[in-house]
């Protein structure tokens, strides 16, 4: 009898708390997500491709890390970099390269992030978002790519990729060290340490320790890449975190992780007085905000993911968003991982 049918008879006879229910259903996961770490992908010849990829199920970093590598290569090595972005909610049949003011429904908000903060980083990397990664692969070689950085995919197969990194959150690496639905792992971590070539610890210099990369334990190479954060984008000028001290701020975002972002803010000496989260990968809850009674104030503060669902290229806030925030700003972090 499989693995399914005796939970399903326990089930029928009430003899199955649901800690049992919850821990079948991780173990479950991680012999699929197991066999599915090294994704199956045609790589083009004489193109070298980076694989980066998240031990958890958001929040680990891989797309700032993505970003940074691929305006790495672009600019210090002067490589032709395409970043084959994650695709999710992109609407988009065919490939595409994504520009900074395409509608974040066709080419999705993490693909769109990271255009417009390669376009305004001058440099020869761009993004290009498909239905499927292959098609986009494709694409991409097929433009004259001769670096290719894949956000979201710890390893390729049957052919590695040329470097593969693994992105963890430097004060909660593991997530809650569970596979769903007990926790946020994206697969078990062995399988996940097997898959990649070096594991990249993104940290928050005002709050991780310096030897994060050791208490890692793991047999892997572990670099230390900083966060780096200038303060905040409003209407296209960056506005230092000095300037915020003595705003009213409000915190409105809709990520996987907005705990996390709160802390964030705390340790530069900002802290909300009205928050409203959303869920993962829509726009940001702006309609909640304006609907309740709320203390004034100053400006409000997001996400660049967020950011791509409520503002234009240049920062200016789209029609919708504009009413709902009844003419407040609305500006979205400097967030930016250093090139390892």
């Amino acid at each position: 009898m499989s693995v399914v049918a005796r939970i399903a008879r326990a089930l029928e006879g009430g003899s199955v708390p649901r800690w049992a229910i919850a821990r079948a259903a991780a173990q479950g996961w991680g012999k699929i997500t197991s066999r599915s770490v090294a994704r199956p992908l045609r790589l083009p010849d004489g193109v070298r491709v980076v694989a980066i990829g998240g031990a958890t199920l958001g929040g680990s970093g891989k797309t700032p890390l993505a970003v940074a590598m691929a305006r790495s290569a672009a600019t210090d090595a002067g490589a032709n970099v395409v970043l084959v972005g994650h695709g999710y909610r992109a609407s988009t049949r065919e490939p595409r390269w994504v520009a900074p003011d395409d509608p974040v429904q066709l080419v999705g908000d993490e693909a769109l992030a990271c255009a417009r903060v390669l376009a305004g980083a001058s440099c020869r990397a761009r993004v290009v978002v498909a239905r499927r990664r292959q098609d986009a692969i494709d694409f991409a070689a097929a433009e004259g790519a001769t670096v290719l950085v894949v956000d979201g995919v710890a390893q390729t197969a049957p052919r590695r990729a040329s470097l593969a990194l693994l992105a963890v959150d430097a004060d909660d690496p593991w997530g809650a060290g569970e596979l769903p639905p007990l926790g946020d792992l994206r697969a078990p971590i062995a399988s996940l340490l097997d898959a990649c070539d070096e594991i990249i610890t993104l940290r928050d210099p005002l709050a991780s320790p310096s030897d994060v990369a050791t208490s890692l334990s793991v047999s892997r190479p572990v670099r230390v890449v900083d966060i780096a954060s200038r303060g905040v984008w409003l209407a296209g000028a960056l506005v230092p975190w000095s300037d915020l001290a003595s705003l009213r701020v409000g915190l409105v975002t809709a990520i996987a992780r907005p705990a996390r972002v709160m802390a964030f803010l705390q340790r530069r000496g900002i802290r909300p007085l009205d928050v409203a989260f959303g869920p993962d990968h829509v726009a940001p809850p702006l309609a909640a905000i304006s609907a309740r009674p709320t203390k004034a104030i100053d400006l409000w503060l997001t996400t660049a993911k967020c950011a791509a669902h409520a503002t234009t290229a240049d920062g200016r806030l789209h029609e919708w968003a504009r009413r709902a925030l009844s003419g407040a700003p609305l500006a979205h972090i400097d967030h930016m991982a250093t090139p390892p």
